[in-house]
């Protein structure tokens, strides 16, 4: 199956956190301004003549509002995939701000993604770990195998590099053949690009 992996447009935080909300309620933020437009000049420039059947959606606003901008041009029916979802930086689901979820990530990537010994443990050592994200992300795609030969993935930069190993900017949008023996890539760690606009 062709897949067409594209991670969302810029969101704003500024109304999670005006109204304090923590762990994935912070994941409510809609895209902003620019968000909207980079979905419509950067995104939907890279659709032309693509073959895509459907359009599978992260269940996260971001997502959705950058999904919902594709298939408006594209025509073609949304279908959210729950698990899709962007990786789970603390699974007590109490972080409120980007600078704990920085740390926390900055925690994951010292660690390359694996988790320490329970000695090792930091206060930012809350994340879900490399396998248990891939394991996630892979089995939600796979039901669509042999159903669609090609689909439109609109998920989360973090799903798009467990599928691929690469980091990709707002509305861009890459593609890979995925299969039912897809050998994933290394990860590529990167530092924490500063991406938000509380």
């Amino acid at each position: 199956m062709k897949l067409y992996l594209v991670r969302h447009g810029e969101p704003s935080y500024s109304p999670c956190t005006i109204r304090n909300l923590k762990g994935q309620g912070r994941d409510l933020a809609a895209l902003n301004e620019e968000g909207i437009n980079q979905m419509i000049t950067v995104t939907m420039p890279q659709m032309i003549g693509n073959d895509a059947q459907i359009i599978l959606s992260s269940p996260y606003t971001r997502a959705l509002q950058s999904a919902a901008v594709v298939a408006s041009k594209t025509g073609l029916i949304t279908k959210v995939v729950h698990d899709l979802h962007e990786w789970i930086p603390d699974l007590s689901y109490n972080y409120d701000s980007y600078s704990d979820l920085k740390s926390i990530y900055l925690d994951f990537y010292k660690n390359k993604g694996i988790r320490p010994n329970k000695e090792d443990y930091t206060e930012f050592t809350l994340w879900e770990d490399i396998e248990s994200f891939r394991t996630r992300v892979n089995a939600s795609i796979k039901p669509y195998l042999g159903i669609y030969s090609s689909a439109i993935v609109v998920a989360h930069g973090m799903v798009i590099q467990s599928l691929t190993g690469r980091h990709v900017a707002y509305g861009e949008m890459i593609q890979m053949e995925y299969t039912e023996d897809t050998v994933f890539p290394e990860w590529e760690f990167t530092a924490p690009k500063d991406e938000s606009k509380e």
